[in-house]
């Protein structure tokens, strides 16, 4: 049985991270009773015109050959497309879904073209996997796609632990840089700056880091500086405009012992609430929580239910006999 991961991007995103621990769990899961041969195929760059997406789907249509393809949402119309009429399997991981996150056109079409087809398709070979509970109640009520599968973020929770610091300095970790951040980050970071509190974004974009008046950049060329840098912050905010798939940083956050404040945005909502972490409406209320210390760390038992060791548990729904 071969199974293969078909990806594309220039960093290795959280929606990387989550895709790969799904391939390998699998392969994990069926070579108890399978040989298996794994193949992962990646596209280091991005695909952001017309033309390029059409040129990605070309190529994943020829790639999306094995008895198992864990494929992205940009290249699910190729992959069904290749394997309608043959016992193959596709996997398309959807890790969130925004009407007014902005898409073009021509995305926006694509979308609702590969929801179309998945809604057609009543056959099991087809899969559609998501990261929280909140998005398959969304695929599966709002969208009206066949039965959707979760398969959480799993951490390797022991190895985080050991990057836990004792010590926390005066650091505010406004999240990853990005575009989907509320615009309020901004005007938060100066407010906090002027009360003494250093305000920074971690990106894993190299060409992003710089300093600012009031936050800066960080790139980490080290995975572990990213994690002691986390683990010295006395919080870290999730602040989206756009409903989330689920937000790796900060669980991260919360298994390095530095607490999460955020929006109830899409899967991030689940984390936040099964996390027992402060959930905000404004940038004024988390203003407050941080001036006043309102910080919240969950529980053993949120921590363990997402460990890498209970890959099984999530896999076996998915994998076939």
């Amino acid at each position: 049985m071969q199974i293969r991961y078909i990806s594309y991007g220039t960093s290795k995103t959280g929606g990387y991270r989550h895709e790969k621990c799904l391939f390998e769990s699998c392969l994990r899961f069926l070579a108890i009773n399978h040989k298996i041969e794994a193949k992962l195929i990646r596209k280091s760059q991005l695909f952001e015109s017309p033309a390029a997406h059409i040129y990605l789907m070309l190529w994943a249509f020829f790639q999306s050959a094995g008895d198992i393809n864990i494929v992205t949402a940009r290249t699910g119309v190729s992959a069904i497309l290749r394997n309608l009429f043959n016992k193959k399997q596709v996997w398309i991981v959807l890790h969130n879904y925004d009407s007014n996150d902005n898409k073009s056109l021509s995305l926006n079409w694509y979308y609702h073209f590969l929801f179309y087809l998945l809604r057609k398709q009543k056959n099991e070979r087809i899969k559609v996997v998501v990261v929280a509970n909140y998005w398959k109640r969304f695929f599966e009520k709002e969208i009206e796609l066949p039965k959707v599968h979760v398969f959480p973020n799993l951490f390797d929770t022991l190895a985080y632990e050991k990057h836990r610091s004792k010590h926390k300095d005066n650091w505010v970790h406004l999240g990853q840089f990005s575009s989907k951040n509320d615009d309020g980050i901004f005007p938060l970071a100066e407010k906090l700056s002027a009360e003494g509190y250093y305000c920074y974004f971690s990106t894993l974009n190299p060409n992003e880091a710089n300093e600012n008046k009031n936050f800066d950049v960080l790139y980490f060329p080290h995975f572990n500086e990213y994690l002691e840098h986390i683990s010295r912050s006395i919080c870290t905010l999730a602040l989206s405009r756009i409903k989330e798939g689920w937000n790796r940083v900060a669980h991260e956050s919360m298994l390095l012992g530095t607490p999460v404040i955020g929006y109830d945005a899409g899967g991030l909502g689940d984390l936040l609430k099964e996390s027992k972490s402060m959930v905000v409406n404004s940038v004024d209320e988390v203003y407050e929580c941080i001036t006043q210390n309102l910080f919240v760390l969950p529980d053993s038992s949120f921590t363990e239910k997402y460990d890498l060791n209970n890959f099984a548990k999530y896999t076996i729904q998915i994998c076939p006999n």
